[in-house]
């Protein structure tokens, strides 16, 4: 009988010990995802063709804003409406999208130059349109390795006739609002454009 009642107290200790109130629920909440890239976390209350009210959790004052400003919306069950696309979105200084071209060099102002670059597309173009786009987008990216923002260009050339795949050579002077690293590239006055071997 004393085993019996040490029993029941042992295990009633045990249960009592180990105990532990359950964690406090974290309750997810819908987030608003506005055009000028402020995220908001709030509780979703109305959505309709001209505004989004919402209240913030915890909080009972209900706030309204304009639907146009609202990109999109990631509701707590993971549905997610898009109300507005980005007119535009930032690019990285660093990506080669991000680089300007041009052939007025008076547009170089204070920048420093960084070194020549070329392109040349790809055999397979299809288009000359679909050529010249691609020897561009290369040499942006050239560009954007040497930390390049300006290609001032210096040459273009279109090529390919009847029966041929089209071709396009591009060449320019890549310019950057870093100077070079020591012992890289200087310009030099005079120097000749190599031929594109067209």
């Amino acid at each position: 009988m004393k085993r019996l009642y040490l029993g029941i107290l042992f295990t009633a200790l045990t249960v009592i010990v180990f105990a532990q109130p359950a964690p406090p629920v974290s309750v997810p909440h819908d987030t608003i995802f506005k055009l000028n890239g402020s995220i908001i976390p709030v509780d979703v209350t109305t959505v309709t063709p001209t505004y989004v009210s919402f209240v913030f959790p915890g909080k009972p004052e209900e706030f309204t804003i304009e639907r146009k400003e609202v990109h999109k919306i990631i509701y707590k069950n993971g549905k997610i409406d898009i109300l507005n696309q980005a007119a535009f979105t930032v690019l990285d200084e660093s990506s080669w999208e991000a680089v300007w071209m041009t052939e007025d060099k008076k547009e170089v102002g204070d920048l420093y130059f960084l070194g020549e670059v070329e392109a040349r597309s790809a055999p397979s173009a299809r288009s000359a349109s679909a050529a010249k786009k691609g020897a561009i987008i290369k040499i942006k990216k050239k560009a954007a390795n040497m930390k390049a923002t300006l290609i001032v260009v210096t040459r273009k050339q279109a090529t390919g006739g009847y029966g041929e795949y089209p071709g396009y050579y591009i060449k320019g002077k890549a310019y950057g609002s870093e100077p070079p690293e020591e012992g890289l590239v200087r310009e030099t006055e005079g120097t000749s454009v190599k031929d594109a071997g067209m």
